[in-house]
């Protein structure tokens, strides 16, 4: 979905944001994964307090309430999001919207009366970091728990004769050296062994290096998977929210580097290191 007409940068950050937010409700693997791994903390979430980081319309706080969480803050700083998500909630049984509070404010500004035992947030970019998961490095509150606690984005080199037709030819794949495209094909991909990225909560983003010395195929690729303690939960090609990401092969060596966005968060730098 895109935005055809002019709007002042504030408006249309919300309503960008409001109209990303409906793509990934669409992935239903997604918000499987994540109710999923709600309910297999659900002793951890009983009587709690808890918090949900980017709540958009609320799911997993309402997931979370009904789970038996005593108090669930639903942090989103999106004044649309915000809104909608009150409206839905109170439209829930008295019994569990009682428990859920709306807090219109950045996560990394938020200082709830209480403490935190458990902190939902789904913050992953296509690339790993390149949306809010530097956040969660800035918090001013200190969860017990966080759900999921990790990530990684894993790389593999595939021939683009796999992939080229008449539109998207060799040629024009050639000429998009240094640029990463998101979606670009959507095939599953078995290629993708070896992490490049790793996140863990409550540690620095770690990079490992990789030479492609040994591989053979002109077009690298990308995938990220979220994982809780090690196991993944969802992963790129199998939860349409994310996308594989692709660009064709200058070297056989590479690095990232995430630098803070004037829009804020962090854009992603790319680089062939030949």
């Amino acid at each position: 979905m895109d935005i055809l007409n002019h709007l002042s940068p504030r408006r249309f950050r919300e309503v960008d944001d409001l109209l990303a937010f409906i793509s990934i409700y669409d992935d239903t693997q997604r918000t499987r994964a994540f109710r999923k791994l709600l309910h297999a903390h659900q002793k951890q979430i009983r009587g709690a307090v808890c918090a949900e980081g980017g709540c958009g319309l609320g799911v997993f706080s309402t997931a979370m309430a009904k789970l038996g969480a005593r108090r669930v803050y639903a942090v989103e700083q999106n004044p649309l999001l915000a809104k909608l998500a009150r409206e839905r909630i109170a439209e829930l049984p008295k019994a569990v919207s009682q428990r859920i509070e709306v807090i219109e404010t950045p996560l990394q500004e938020f200082r709830p009366p209480e403490k935190i035992e458990v902190l939902v947030h789904e913050l992953y970019g296509q690339l790993l970091y390149d949306e809010d998961l530097w956040v969660l490095e800035n918090l001013k509150i200190k969860p017990k728990l966080v759900l999921p606690d990790g990530g990684e984005l894993l790389a593999g080199v595939v021939s683009s004769e796999r992939y080229a037709d008449n539109v998207v030819t060799i040629t024009l794949l050639k000429s998009l050296g240094g640029v990463l495209i998101a979606g670009l094909f959507e095939e599953k991909l078995h290629e993708l062994q070896f992490p490049v990225l790793r996140w863990q909560f409550g540690k620095k983003l770690l990079q490992t290096t990789h030479d492609l010395s040994g591989e053979k195929g002109d077009l690298l690729c990308f995938g990220v998977a979220i994982t809780h303690r090690g196991r993944r939960l969802c992963e790129a090609g199998r939860c349409p929210n994310w996308s594989y990401v692709w660009t064709p092969r200058v070297s056989d060596r590479f690095a990232f580097e995430f630098r803070p966005s004037t829009r804020g968060g962090k854009d992603c730098h790319f680089r062939w290191i030949v």
